[in-house]
């Protein structure tokens, strides 16, 4: 894998929704620079990564969820969409629990599935599922 860059088609048509998306872009850059040059302090700038990405994500999602709810986005799809984000939460959280308890593989599962699970299926597929709606 390579680093990532911010392409057009990631992009939603909401400018703050798209700004974070972006942000999530820099923190999947982060690890990947991280795993490419392992240095002494690793271990401790992994969990850092760690940290910021589970305080972000939670961030990020509770923003679009109050958006959906604002802007009369349909309680059915809503609900959906809360359930990925609750499963794409839960699975980054495993995965660090698995790094914190020192499992450093779990890394290696980490960055596969931010770019795929993520970027690729979420942002790119289910978040254009509200665009109209919130755009």
């Amino acid at each position: 894998m390579t680093q990532f860059a911010w392409e057009p088609e990631f992009a939603i048509g909401h400018a703050e929704i798209d700004s974070q998306h972006r942000k999530i872009i820099d923190i999947l850059n982060n690890l990947y620079a991280l795993l490419s040059n392992k240095s002494d302090e690793f271990h401790t700038k992994t969990e850092l990564l760690f940290d910021e990405l589970a305080e972000y994500v939670s961030t990020h999602f509770a923003y679009e969820e109050e958006l959906m709810l604002n802007s009369g986005y349909p309680p059915d799809d809503f609900a959906a969409h809360k359930h990925i984000h609750n499963t794409l939460l839960a699975q980054v959280q495993r995965i660090a629990l698995a790094h914190h308890d020192g499992d450093e593989s779990a890394l290696s599962e980490l960055l596969p599935f931010l770019y795929g699970n993520w970027l690729i299926d979420h942002i790119c597929g289910t978040d254009r599922l509200y665009a109209d709606c919130v755009c």
